[in-house]
């Protein structure tokens, strides 16, 4: 037990499980069925084809119909770049957030860092609310890049309300639950990494409710990875978005009550109050620890 304990310790990040099946349905692929001539259509055909399928996979989770927009990107990680390197101004966010774009561009600003700001000790959450600014985009993760859940926000309630870059990197990874969409919502991101271990396969999908200043350049000029296009339409055929969650939640179970971990929606996440795990803690005015239980599963499903 301390041996594992140390070795959940000393990992920050959140890697996700390996699947035989992911790795055997990727066998079927060859990289010539997508030998496309660029400008002749077919690109296009099969990116059309994945936005199709994909709205309806997610469609019982989060409603795209106001986003006519969708662009393939490299991973969540490519929908930043170009959201960052287009915009290049001030930003906000909620404490625990994924940190990329303030890797990469200005640094973003926790809505959470409030003068007087202190932890309910209770409840272990912020006992003050968020302090808004209308003027700076707001990036939020649902699920939460924090601790892995599906929370809401309420946007819409706020007194200010920013727009709003929403990023759902995580869904394919939890049950079937519906997430909320703030009416001021300018981009939403989706990821194939974290649900089905694709990380080296870089694919994504970006939805804009208006024309993307620098995707839709390259959308015109079909300059995209068909390969990816490819990957992205043999998931969905072959699996449902909260399939994995459903295979593997038990298993989830087992280990958060072996170690005395809460469960997240993300079933290879876990939250703690341990004081064990403080350097996993990402949310200044939140001692939950989110720890990664891919480690534990064994390197594959």
């Amino acid at each position: 037990m301390t041996i594992r304990k140390s070795e959940l310790r000393k990992y920050p990040y959140v890697n996700v499980p390996r699947i035989k099946d992911v790795e055997a349905l990727l066998d079927t692929q060859k990289a010539s069925d997508t030998y496309f001539s660029r400008g002749s259509g077919e690109a296009t055909k099969a990116l059309d084809e994945v936005e199709t399928t994909h709205r309806k996979w997610v469609s019982k989770m989060i409603d795209l119909s106001e986003f006519p927009y969708c662009y393939y990107v490299h991973g969540v990680t490519d929908a930043i770049h170009h959201w960052v390197l287009n915009k290049n101004t001030p930003w906000q966010y909620m404490e625990g957030e994924y940190e990329y774009a303030g890797m990469i561009g200005p640094l973003g600003t926790s809505v959470c860092d409030v003068p007087g700001q202190y932890m309910n000790k209770e409840t272990h959450r912020a006992g003050l609310h968020a302090k808004i600014d209308p003027n700076k985009p707001i990036y939020i993760s649902i699920p939460s890049a924090a601790d892995g859940n599906i929370f809401y926000p309420g946007v819409d309630s706020w007194n200010n309300n920013p727009p709003v870059i929403l990023d759902c990197t995580y869904v394919s990874s939890t049950s079937i639950k519906p997430i909320e969409v703030p009416k001021t919502t300018e981009q939403v991101f989706f990821s194939f990494s974290k649900g089905f271990s694709l990380v080296g396969q870089r694919l994504g999908l970006v939805y804009t409710k208006e024309p993307h200043p620098t995707l839709h350049r390259l959308k015109e000029y079909e300059n995209w990875n068909y390969g990816g296009v490819r990957t992205m339409q043999l998931i969905m055929d072959n699996f449902a978005v909260d399939e994995m969650w459903n295979r593997y939640r038990s298993r989830q179970i087992e280990i958060c009550e072996e170690y005395g971990f809460e469960p997240s929606d993300c079933f290879y996440l876990a939250t703690t109050h341990d004081k064990y795990y403080t350097r996993q803690r990402r949310m200044r005015w939140n001692d939950a620890a989110r720890i990664c239980l891919t480690s534990l599963f064994g390197d594959y499903l």
